[in-house]
Order: structure tokens, then sequence, then C-alpha cells
């Protein structure tokens, strides 16, 4: 017996959801495990689009034959190194993480600040004023093209109080950065990650005891929650000299390749470049991110996850190259190293296998070690895998900056 991944259609009464596999974090279930006891609990899964579900074949029915979560696990990890294959898509960092790292904080508390003075605006009804955020942008770009891993692995921290602004910062910079991955021209970055910091305004028009839910929502809360799509679309589609691209991210990054998005259920190439980029950034932050209800999930398993969702949810070919942009082993993350030593991975090289890490830790003997700086594609040492680093008592973002 073990966790499996099968169809919603192969669902049936009996069967114990181990995990709805769901790309965004609400969905109309106020619990992501429960036992299968009617058949309108996999209408309902059906009718929100889910297509894939995981079991646990100890506590419920079996489905013969169906993929093991440890084959898929194998599945993906080949998949993620494949994707490796083609090298970094961002030119190598100008400055190095510590020295980008003050500017950066500097930049994500100044965004922060502006953005939740912005939206809050929108919440009393005032128009989006843009000449505030752009000049944001400009600067969430600089950093970017300076050192994108600083900014990034940064924006992973969020408060619970000012999540909603602090994420709209997170899908400016991942916006910008993915767009320099694609090859776009600095005007077509600049309205990406326009779109990113202005993609959350409809959540303003959504009642604060809704919005900021410590916890699930009920499917009624989940319907009012996701006209915050069409909100942001009619609020930036008011505002004078606003392009089509920030509308479209705004309007665009809940949509799914498979038409079970929303609000339009668009499909496909129906759905903006710039649309789905949005819904690949805008997954990759929530899931990284630590919620009152959620604790953040490493970033390399979140790389897997938009893989596996690629096709009916995201679109495949933009994962692989966002996953070029950040690296399977993005900046910030732990991983174990082949001689038993833990390290901090803090700058991304050409061969994405092997980045510049910083060792911390010594497994074997469990002591904590002298921080010391090693590129992995001149050492004898290569990842083995990535780690959490709350099992091991590890501040990986204090250690970025030692």
């Amino acid at each position: 017996m073990a966790i499996k991944r099968v169809g919603v259609e192969d669902l049936r009464v009996g069967m114990y959801i181990h995990d709805l596999n769901c790309g965004w974090l609400q969905h109309g279930f106020l619990r992501q495990q429960f036992m299968l006891r009617q058949p309108g609990q996999i209408q309902k899964m059906k009718d929100q689009g889910l297509k894939e579900i995981y079991i646990d074949t100890d506590l419920g029915e079996d489905v013969p034959g169906a993929l093991t979560q440890t084959e898929i696990e194998r599945g993906l990890e080949r998949q993620l190194k494949d994707a490796a294959a083609g090298g970094a898509a961002l030119a190598q960092a100008r400055v190095s993480q510590k020295e980008e790292s003050a500017a950066a904080q500097r930049i994500l508390g100044e965004a922060t600040g502006v953005m939740e003075g912005l939206l809050l605006d929108v919440r009393l009804g005032k128009q989006v004023d843009v000449a505030q955020a752009r000049p944001l942008v400009k600067e969430i770009n600089a950093s970017v093209l300076r050192n994108p891993g600083a900014l990034l692995s940064l924006c992973r921290i969020k408060a619970a109080d000012t999540y909603t602004f602090q994420h709209s910062v997170s899908i400016c910079a991942l916006l910008v950065s993915f767009s320099h991955a694609l090859g776009m021209d600095e005007a077509t970055v600049h309205e990406a990650g326009l779109g990113g910091l202005l993609h959350d305004l409809g959540k303003m028009k959504i009642p604060p005891e809704v919005l900021n839910k410590p916890g699930r929502l009920t499917e009624e809360e989940f319907t009012l929650m996701k006209t915050h799509a069409t909100l942001s679309r009619d609020l930036l589609s008011a505002v004078p000299g606003i392009s089509a691209m920030v509308i479209q991210i705004a309007s665009e990054h809940h949509e799914k390749m498979d038409g079970s998005g929303y609000p339009r259920g668009i499909f496909g190439a129906e759905i903006s470049q710039s649309g789905r980029m949005a819904a690949i950034v805008d997954v990759y932050d929530a899931l990284t991110s630590n919620r009152v209800y959620h604790k953040g999930m490493e970033p390399s398993e979140v790389l897997k996850k938009l893989l596996e969702w690629s096709g009916s949810h995201l679109d495949g070919e933009l994962v692989q190259q966002f996953i070029r942009t950040l690296g399977i082993y993005p900046v910030g993350s732990l991983v174990r190293l082949s001689g038993g030593r833990l390290a901090v991975v803090i700058e991304q090289g050409e061969d994405l296998l092997r980045p510049i890490v910083r060792v911390v830790y010594d497994t074997g003997r469990e002591i904590r070690l002298q921080p010391r700086d090693l590129h992995l594609a001149h050492a004898t040492e290569q990842i083995v895998d990535y780690e959490d680093p709350l099992v091991w008592g590890l501040d990986t973002m204090a250690l970025l900056t030692t």
C-alpha cells in the first residue's frame, strides 16, 4: 500500500484523499485530507477543475496500477535535471549576493510600503496611482540585473499582516526576471513588472474578513475571492495609459491551460503569454511562502510541482524556461553535498547543477561550520538533494548575508 496519484475520474466512495494536488492554495474544500463518503464530493472536484488527486491506500480503497508518489517523484527529479541541462537563462550576476543584499532589503522595504499605500487607496475607492508604481519597477529591475538572486531570495519572507503587499512585490521581481530570461526588451520587461505589482488590485475590493482569513476558505468565500481577477481587470481598464499587458497579467493569472481556471475559463493559446507567465510565478510565490495555515515548500520542491502541473494547468514550455531562470536549486535553497555537508545556494552559475554554495554544516559530526563559499563547477563534491532548513535549525536567509 502507498500514496498514489489517480485521475479524478477514477475516484470512488471509500477512497481516502491524501492531497488534492491543487495548484492554488484556496479551493472549495475545508481540508486537504479526508475520506470520500459521497459522490457529490467527487463531482465537486470535477467542477473545480481538479484533474489528478493523491490517495492513501492504507486508509482507503486502492486503484491497482496507479503510479506511486515515489515513482512520480523520481520522474519529476529527472525532468528537473533535464530542464537544467539547457543552462542558465539569465546573465551572470554583476555583483555578489552579499553586496546586493543591502540594496535589495532597502528596495523591498520601500516597495512594500508604497504598495501598501497604493492598495489601501484602492480599498478607499481612489483611482490607481500608476505614477507611484513605475519607479518601483525600475528599482526592482535594476536590482535583478545586478544580482537576480538577492531580491528574489528576500521576497520569500513575508509577514502575515502585509502578505498581499509583499506578494505583489514578489510577483513583480519574478516577472522581471522571467521576462529578461525570455529575451524581452526593456520596455516590455517594465510592463511585465508593473503588471506584477498591480495584478491583485481587485483583492482590495474583497471584504477584509475573507481576504485575511487565517485559514482555508469556505466554498462561498472561495467563490467571492475568485472575483478579484475580474475586479483587477476592471480597475486597471479605467486607468488612462495602462497597457494591454498589465491588464492581461491581472485578469489572466488564474487561468489554466485546460480551460478550468477563472475568471473566463479560456484555453491554451487563448491565454496571453504574459498571463501564462503570471500564472507560473503566482503559483511559485504562493507555494514557497509561509502562511498561517500553510508552511511554505522549499523552492526545488515547488519547481517539481510546476512540472507536474504542466500541460493541464501551466504552459509546459514556459515552466521549463522559468526553471532555467531560477535554477533547479534557487538562491537561498539548503542543499546536501555528496560529502555529507549542508550548504546554502548563493549564486547560480552557467551550469545549474553546480551553483556557488556556502558550506555551513557537517551532518556527520552534527556541528555548524565556519561558512565557506564553494564553486561546485570546480569542486569534487556535488549536490545530491535539497534539505528542509527547519529540520537542521538553520536560517538560510541569515546565512546568505554572512
